[in-house]
């Protein structure tokens, strides 16, 4: 066979091979189920359910993945413990127990360290952020609790009754992870420089009733980051922060906060909207957000995900809502090439697919697939890196 043929027949199959996408998803229902997504098929084969466990009820609301382990938490009320999972990704997409261990109740979300070797837990229920020593395999022994209290409630006292961590995110660097809580209006701070322990430093304070709930750091990738943008659940809006890392300390100023709705109204419902999920695009030049409760969207029938453009400097300029395939959409992932946006709306039962251009940051106003998936509450892509010899 010429190089030649060789060239075209491994491209051939390194495009076929890529047609077929893994999306994991987890439900508050108590499951979490792998799907392939064929982009090249036709309607009734886009989508296929691979596996199911619910080997993390009764709700697997939040899933990270770390090379070929996916963790899970298995959110909890009080006073039942969190629980945090390690399950192996097999050749089939079929999930496999390899390790657990308990926490503080309702655990909502997981960071992992650069090496793989710390997990973190952030608990909305039980007021803590959890620390668990990874052997890389699997296997999790519980390290560290911080558990929190507030002296009153905050601005919104139905909702700040109590400090409500939300999500863990680890920096690029690896250095540091942060812990929006929702209930004491601030994004907790610690030092990750330990495979087994945190230390927790000054906090970034937020405007009262803000309710942070989710952060994602800019620029994307491995580069040292120079701001972080912050979503407020209680307040629908996005504060942009400037930061600086520098003798094991990292520093926030506020410089800009704008709508989750951009110019365009918020709704007053009842009920309200309450903002959710924020995400980067892979090139870093888009950002994006989840509106619950707006039904803006599809003649007011669906919710809205919200596209932002981010300059150099970090300064975002609304573009457009577009509707997210359904009620309440909780959770959104995007592909490592950009082409796809999965959407967890947990307030209808699906998922929904849809197409997004990287050209421009813009995403398709209807859905390539909807499926039904009770109480879908995270949506993530499963893109292992190929290695060539």
């Amino acid at each position: 066979m010429s190089l030649r043929s060789i060239l075209t027949t491994t491209l051939l199959m390194a495009t076929t091979a890529s047609a077929a996408r893994t999306l994991f998803v987890g439900s508050g229902k108590g499951t979490i189920k792998s799907y392939e997504f064929d982009e090249t098929a036709n309607a009734q084969g886009l989508v296929k359910e691979l596996a199911s466990t619910s080997e993390s009820s009764p709700a697997p609301t939040w899933q990270t993945i770390f090379g070929d382990l996916l963790y899970s938490v298995s959110e909890s009320g009080v006073p039942a413990e969190g629980v945090v999972t390690a399950y192996q990704i097999g050749s089939n997409r079929k999930l496999i127990k390899k390790g657990s261990a308990k926490g503080v109740a309702g655990p909502v979300s997981i960071a992992v360290g650069k090496d793989g070797k710390l997990v973190i837990s952030a608990s909305y229920a039980g007021g803590g952020v959890d620390m668990f020593a990874a052997d890389g395999y699997g296997g999790l022994t519980h390290s560290q609790n911080f558990t929190y209290t507030l002296n009153k409630p905050g601005r919104v006292p139905d909702r700040q009754e109590g400090p409500h961590p939300h999500q863990a995110i680890m920096d690029p660097t690896g250095e540091y992870v942060i812990v929006p809580d929702l209930g004491a209006d601030r994004v907790r701070v610690y030092n990750a420089k330990s495979s087994t322990t945190i230390k927790e430093l000054e906090s970034i304070k937020t405007p009262d009733g803000f309710g942070p709930r989710h952060a994602v750091f800019y620029p994307v990738g491995n580069a040292k980051p120079t701001h972080l943008f912050v979503v407020g659940e209680l307040s629908n809006s996005i504060i942009t922060f400037k930061i600086s890392c520098a003798g094991g300390q990292l520093k926030a100023k506020e410089i800009a906060t704008i709508s989750t709705f951009g110019t365009q109204s918020v709704p007053t419902g009842p009920p309200a909207p309450i903002a959710a999920e924020i995400a980067l695009s892979p090139d870093g030049k888009y950002l994006y957000v989840s509106n619950r409760g707006d039904k803006t969207q599809a003649g007011g029938t669906q919710d809205s995900i919200a596209t932002f453009s981010v300059a150099s400097d970090a300064k975002l300029a609304f573009m457009q809502l577009t509707p997210s395939g359904g009620l309440s959409p909780r959770h959104f992932s995007i592909t490592r090439d950009g082409n796809w946006v999965a959407i967890a709306n947990d307030g209808s039962g699906n998922f929904a697919i849809f197409r997004r251009y990287p050209e421009n940051g813009t995403i398709s106003s209807l859905p390539t697939i909807s499926t039904v998936n009770d109480g879908s509450a995270c949506a993530i892509w499963y893109e292992p890196k190929v290695e060539y010899s």
